[in-house]
């Protein structure tokens, strides 16, 4: 990945990583990330390399164009609005990550946090790496196993027809992983 922040493909990152590190909600990273996916075909190469270049609204002009009116004109705003909003949250929170706050009013609130129980705090932790796995170019076929709070592992590339022996396989390099923890006292 580039050093540079304005690439397109950190803008990206940002996005998968926003919510993780409550700096967006996931939901809100989610739908930005899912109009930015929209619209980045339509971005010039030299869009790509510097995002400062990017005009939204020529650049949703372009897909409502190519689209051959496939794409309601509502949607196209739509994407607008959250691509405008995702650059202005992004250039902000590169001038200064510290006193960044999200135009939309969109930051995850950690004292509200907080107050939840481990069990809310165990599922929304499942719910932003979700977010984050969703988006990112690897999710496909990956599965996600929820250990225990705070902990899960990630299995990927187990083909569509496994069956119970190749499971129970898998299950016995798992379990021969596990330290008995009788055996240590």
């Amino acid at each position: 990945m580039s050093d540079d922040p304005y690439t397109l493909e950190r803008l990206q990152e940002f996005l998968r990583q926003a919510p993780v590190a409550g700096l967006l909600n996931p939901a809100v990273a989610k739908s930005r990330s899912h109009a930015l996916e929209q619209l980045q075909f339509e971005l010039t190469p030299s869009e790509r390399a510097d995002i400062r270049l990017i005009d939204v609204d020529d650049v949703c002009g372009r897909l409502y164009k190519i689209g051959d009116s496939s794409v309601r004109p509502e949607v196209v705003d739509l994407y607008n609005k959250r691509f405008k909003a995702t650059l202005i949250d992004y250039l902000a929170w590169v001038r200064d990550a510290t006193a960044y706050s999200s135009v939309g009013g969109d930051r995850a609130r950690s004292a509200k946090r907080a107050e939840r129980s481990d069990l809310e705090r165990a599922q929304e932790l499942r719910a932003l790496e979700n977010t984050a796995l969703a988006t990112s170019d690897w999710a496909a076929g990956l599965v996600s196993i929820p250990l225990r709070a705070g902990k899960s592992v990630f299995v990927q590339n187990l083909p569509l027809d496994l069956t119970e022996q190749e499971a129970r396989k898998i299950a016995g390099v798992i379990e021969a992983l596990a330290v008995d923890r009788s055996a240590l006292r």
